[in-house]
């Protein structure tokens, strides 16, 4: 049975892709910081791990290794959004942006490599279309979303060579704790709405399909590519002619 590794599997699309993968035949280990260690049943493995701290995941990748399991596929989900303005967020706080999001997917990709050479396996990472747009308050996010687009294309070209492929899943805006706290205010959820042609948020679930689909064996000669997830939020000019939607 095929191993994936979800980082922050516990939540909102990480949970979503943990429970799509389980269902399509993969054993699952869900590494994340609302979870305690229990590599003792098939069905739901975990591992506490900090993305962000070095010692965590040279520790998560130990105590695979050590239980004897290869790593076919990484999905790295865990992820964070401080929003604010420019002159609100100093360098330190988006540092912590880039040190969860950005580091923190090279982290857990660099401590799984052999592995993924060995599996012939795959990663796949989470973006989002704010990594191909700007948006208002999304300084550090962007930034940082941006960089794990940049990241997946330079690790797919490296890694191809040696069986590995790495794509990008980037959702638009989707129904999870993250997005609940981040989008609260009425006024807000409003404007993302009009700006999302098919008209609604994402369900986790949604964006865990496609995720699934990269990270398995049907997509064998995709690597390097982003997928988006957004209801035509990328594609979205910003003006309608009026009318009903189709």
């Amino acid at each position: 049975m095929s191993v994936a590794v979800v980082t922050g599997g516990a939540s909102g699309i990480g949970s979503a892709v943990a429970a799509t993968l389980r269902e399509q035949g993969w054993q699952v280990v869900v590494a994340d910081l609302d979870v305690d260690d229990d590599l003792g049943t098939v069905d739901d493995r975990r591992v506490r791990t900090d993305v962000t701290d070095p010692a965590s995941v040279a520790r998560l990748a130990a105590l695979l290794a050590e239980a004897g399991l290869r790593v076919g596929a990484v999905v790295t989900c865990a992820g964070t959004a401080d929003n604010g303005p420019v002159r609100e967020v100093g360098p330190e706080r988006f540092a912590l942006t880039l040190d969860l999001n950005l580091v923190g997917t090279y982290a857990v990709c660099h401590a799984f490599v052999d592995d993924l050479v060995h599996e012939r396996g795959s990663v796949v990472t989470i973006g989002s279309v704010s990594g191909s747009r700007g948006s208002q308050h999304r300084a550090a996010y962007s930034a940082s979303k941006g960089g794990v687009e940049a990241l997946t294309r330079q690790l797919a070209v490296e890694l191809a060579p040696e069986g590995v492929r790495v794509n990008c899943v980037a959702p638009g805006s989707t129904l999870t704790p993250l997005v609940a706290k981040a989008q609260g205010d009425e006024s807000v959820r409003a404007a993302i709405l009009a700006s999302i042609p098919l008209g609604r948020y994402a369900e986790p679930a949604e964006v865990a399909e496609v995720v699934a689909f990269l990270a398995g064996p049907r997509s064998s000669f995709v690597t390097g590519q982003v997928w988006g997830v957004d209801g035509g939020q990328l594609a979205y000019g910003g003006w309608r002619s009026g009318g009903p939607r189709g």
